[in-house]
């Protein structure tokens, strides 16, 4: 019978067993066997044969019964050996009575088998050793003076075993089991003062605890000499640290030879998990480090480069994480407590790739209002992402301002429950109008106030704007609006931190053609935080991580699938397309000089939205304005008193909006209509001043080319014209103050587009 159902069972691993317990229970199996035994030879003799029979019959067959149905799963392993020795005291004295009763007369031999039976299943006793209870531990304790009411835990027994088994030379200490359901354990082996730790073979070593040859190993132990060593004994678990030996072999042969992944990048230790192996490396001084992501898999066999993680310090150290599987397959889903805003500014959106929570500030009490980019193709997860943070922003008293650019398709969980909701380009670009204004208002009240920087609640809450889909407003077809648009960006990226409003952009990609070719702001939002998720582009230098990621960091683009046998297993047995599981909601996210991979809390969508994170968002109402800043953004939009009414969502231009307007307040410069109610031929311009410097193509452009509107009324006297012939006729003037001039007589209703860059008189 195995040791290791002996000695190590589910149930008492970790239980103390005292020797007295172990006595009486042997004595009491004892006592029945001998009972039984007599039984066994009288009964036969009686007259009433026929409950004999049944009896001895029915012990016989309920004990076969019993024994099928506990084996006949192959996948059982020793615990079958287990149960059939539980079932031969009743087999056998079964049998023996049967034999007994079909002969007839009195033979001696039925007394002398009834009595070999008890002395063998006395010797045995099988039940208490099927329990996990050894005489040897009770005749261990006699050894070594132990009274039999002490108790003897697992731990002791292991001693006991190594030292029965290997003598005097060693001992084993420290034993500590890695699980308390299995056998498995790791302790050191310590030899005599001045002697080393003797060499074993693996059938030694095997032998000491019966267990599997091969399963039990012993390695050197770091810092120490060869009068101690670490076991290792796992004889129903994978043995990582001998992966882990695997891998450091192959790190040296594969990866840090010269011509090879890393080349000179040493590995300085390693620590072995269950389901991960963790490796500590250094590249040679004076050298920095440089991991090359894609090469390390290469090395390594690993064919989805989501299992591989790095992490540098970006001057000469990192980790390596190499998983098993994907370490992000499955994520739980968000709760209130996770969402909702600490001391220091801090909300729980996912989990990491080692997992701990994936935490990102709303705001920084050292810095104020924070900035932020996400970035990944359309079902990466951005919209969950967003939503999360809303969810949190509003579950912590922010401000929440929502452009959403698609026309309110990409966050419909946010409408009506964000302060604002942004539908379209038009009103985006008028919901950062108004918060130009607030913030404005704030410097100016906080340069009253002798104030430098942002307290939260006192007197203004945090504002945050989260602008979605904002690369078609960055390149909108309208050069006015592309202006405007990133004049505001910009704007409240650099100053609105000191006064609490923040600016966090959502984009396909990094790329600067995603931006309006605006570098300022990509750059601005890359001080903040940072989301990557999966994108178009291979490489960080496409991404457009210079400057944020760390030197020496290197990733492969998030695939949009994983699976668990490798992406080539599922290619090759055409299972590549829908068994994946989806990446949607994985991440680097950069904070802090760092790059974290992580994944957002799972969310599942019900006909086109997330009841789950719409649960999130509460049903309070959500914060909004002071008195005075509400004031401030009437003043400067025209629109945040009617927001919620979403009048400008389908308006063709920024122009026409503002014409629209309740309210609308020309620029200082601009003339005043006369008592007939008609101007000076100019429409009345979005801004005050100090916003009327804001190179919107209205009326109060800097750059507008005088006469120029005139010359282009008298071309289009003639009929419709094409806007490159009007750029053609008129050779003194840039095409783009054609353009805008095109956008002001519109405005003025002097004219109008029949078709994509054809203009004609607005009377014709």
């Amino acid at each position: 019978m195995s040791t290791i159902d002996q000695a190590a069972p589910a149930a008492d691993t970790t239980k103390r067993v005292p020797g007295h317990v172990i006595y009486r229970r042997v004595l009491a199996e004892r006592t029945s066997y001998a009972l039984a035994a007599a039984g066994m030879a009288v009964g036969p003799q009686l007259d009433d044969s026929a409950w004999s029979y049944l009896a001895s019959g029915g012990i016989g067959l309920g004990t076969l019964a019993w024994l099928y149905a506990k084996t006949k799963d192959p996948d059982q392993g020793l615990s079958v050996l287990t149960r059939a020795q539980r079932a031969i005291p009743f087999l056998t004295a079964a049998g023996t009575y049967v034999a007994n009763l079909i002969t007839p007369g009195f033979n001696w031999w039925e007394v002398v088998a009834p009595t070999a039976w008890a002395s063998l299943m006395g010797w045995m006793a099988p039940l208490t050793r099927s329990a996990g209870l050894v005489l040897e531990l009770t005749e261990h304790q006699a050894q070594h003076g132990a009274g039999p009411g002490e108790p003897l835990t697992y731990t002791e027994f292991l001693a006991a075993k190594w030292q029965q088994a290997t003598g005097e030379g060693t001992r084993l200490v420290s034993i500590t089991p890695f699980r308390a359901d299995r056998p498995d354990f790791e302790a050191v082996v310590v030899a005599q003062a001045g002697k080393a730790v003797p060499t074993f073979t693996e059938v030694q070593l095997a032998a000491a605890f019966d267990f599997p040859v091969g399963t039990v190993k012993i390695r050197p132990i770091q810092g120490s000499g060869p009068g101690r060593m670490r076991l290792v004994a796992r004889p129903t678990s994978e043995d990582v640290e001998a992966v882990a030996e695997g891998i450091r072999g192959l790190w040296e042969t594969a990866v840090a030879a010269p011509g090879k992944a890393a080349p000179g990048v040493e590995l300085l230790d390693y620590r072995a998990e269950p389901h991960r192996i963790v490796l500590l490396v250094a590249s040679p001084p004076g050298k920095e480090i440089h991991l090359p992501h894609t090469a390390i898999c290469s090395a390594f066999g690993i064919d989805d480069p989501s299992r591989l993680v790095i992490e540098t310090d970006g001057i000469r150290q990192g980790v390596v994480s190499i998983y098993k599987t994907n370490p992000l397959m499955k994520v739980r889903k968000a709760t209130v407590e996770d969402l909702t805003m600490d001391s220091k500014g801090r909300v729980t959106i996912g989990v990491c790739h080692d997992g701990k929570p994936a935490r990102m500030r709303l705001w920084d009490p050292g810095q104020g209002a924070l900035r932020g980019i996400t970035a990944g193709v359309t079902g990466a997860g951005k919209s969950v992402l967003q939503n999360l943070i809303l969810a949190a922003e509003k579950r912590s008293g922010v401000v929440s301002w929502v452009g959403d650019v698609q026309g309110g398709m990409s966050l419909p969980e946010a409408e009506g429950r964000v302060d604002w909701f942004a539908k379209g380009p038009v009103e985006t670009l008028l919901m950062l109008t108004a918060a130009h204004a607030v913030m404005k208002y704030r410097e100016r009240i906080s340069n009253e106030m002798g104030r430098g920087d942002f307290a939260l609640n006192r007197p203004w809450p945090l504002i945050n704007i989260t602008l979605d889909e904002i690369n078609r407003l960055l390149s909108h077809p309208d050069e006015a609006m592309r202006k405007a648009t990133a004049y505001l960006i910009a704007d409240i990226q650099k100053t609105g931190r000191k006064v609490g409003i923040g600016i966090r952009l959502a984009v396909q990609s990094l790329h600067l053609k995603d931006l309006g070719d605006d570098d300022a702001i990509r750059q601005q939002g890359k001080v903040g935080a940072l989301f990557l998720m999966r994108t178009a582009s291979s490489s960080t230098k496409e991404m457009g991580l210079d400057g944020i990621a760390p030197a020496g960091f290197q990733m492969e683009n998030i695939p949009a699938r994983i699976y668990e046998n490798g992406q080539i297993e599922a290619l090759f047995s055409g299972k590549d397309d829908e068994d994946g599981e989806s990446t949607a909601g994985m991440a680097y996210m950069f904070l802090d000089g760092r790059a974290k991979f992580m994944r957002t809390f799972f969310a599942e969508k019900v006909d086109g939205v997330y009841p789950d994170l719409i649960a999130l968002y509460g049903d309070e109402p959500p914060t909004g304005l002071t008195e005075g800043e509400a004031k401030a953004a009437q003043a400067g939009a025209a629109i945040y008193g009617v927001r919620h009414t979403n009048p400008y969502a389908d308006c063709d231009t920024l122009a026409q909006a503002f014409s629209d307007a309740p309210g609308s307040t020309p620029a200082a410069g601009t003339p005043e209509p006369d008592d007939e109610g008609e101007g000076g031929g100019e429409a009345a311009a979005p801004f005050a001043a100090p916003y009327g410097d804001i190179p919107f193509g209205l009326s109060n452009d800097p750059g507008e080319e005088p006469g120029l509107q005139d010359q282009i009324l008298d071309l289009l006297a003639d009929g419709p014209v094409s806007l490159k012939d009007l750029r053609a006729a008129l050779p003194g003037f840039q095409p783009s103050s054609v353009s805008n001039a095109c956008s002001q007589l519109k405005a003025k209703g002097l004219a109008k587009t029949v078709k994509r860059g054809v203009w004609q008189l607005a009377d014709s």
